[in-house]
């Protein structure tokens, strides 16, 4: 089986503030990224497609699955991890604690997480539930996931059986890519990781 991992373009804010599960949607550039990212991919064939049901994410995949005739498998538990007081908060208003939570919770988000925000092991364990169920489904080749950059580095760091600080090598930027093989006699391969779009 390969699993693509998509993350999702530029959202709308996005130079002003962090999103964990606040909800904005994608913007013109974030729209014209994704468009850009799924052309390099559609020369591949995408068997399943599944989204997490926040807009940024979930609006782009709907125009997928309408132009492939596939099902789109939408899953509240493929959101973001919930970033507590700063989740969507204007990076102009945070407090001094607020950056000092926000540099701890980069370095180790297991042993720092935000006030009010979801811890690791609950984010992950709700991420990796939800793409087991979404496998067990039915076999297909070629699966693809539109997430978050946090949903992302949670599937890659329990398949390569990293701990949460290891997270930062894991990086995607707006519509970055990376694509996974799994076989059934071998552990899970990375194939690529792409952080580049295709030239106009």
């Amino acid at each position: 089986m390969r699993l693509t991992l998509i993350r999702h373009g530029e959202a709308e804010g996005a130079s002003e503030a962090i999103f964990g599960q606040s909800n904005p949607q994608l913007s013109a550039l974030g729209r014209a990224q994704m468009q850009a990212r799924w052309q390099m991919l559609s020369a591949q064939q995408v068997d399943a497609l599944a989204s997490s049901t926040l807009a940024r994410c979930a609006d782009f995949a709907l125009d997928c699955a309408q132009q492939l005739q596939v099902p789109l498998h939408l899953d509240h538990a493929f959101q973001e991890i919930h970033l507590g007081c700063i989740d969507g908060k204007a990076k102009s208003e945070w407090s001094d604690e607020d950056h000092t939570h926000w540099d701890a919770w980069q370095a180790n988000p297991r042993q720092s997480p935000l006030p009010n925000g979801e811890g690791w092991d609950e984010f992950q364990q709700r991420v990796l539930k939800a793409l087991d169920a979404w496998i067990a489904q039915g076999e297909v080749e070629h699966r693809v996931l539109i997430a978050h950059q946090g949903t992302i580095k949670a599937i890659l760091l329990a398949a390569f059986n990293l701990p949460p600080e290891r997270h930062q090598q894991f990086w995607l930027t707006t519509a970055g890519s990376v694509t996974l093989w799994w076989d059934q006699h071998y552990p899970p391969m990375l194939l690529e990781l792409s952080n580049t779009l295709a030239a106009d």
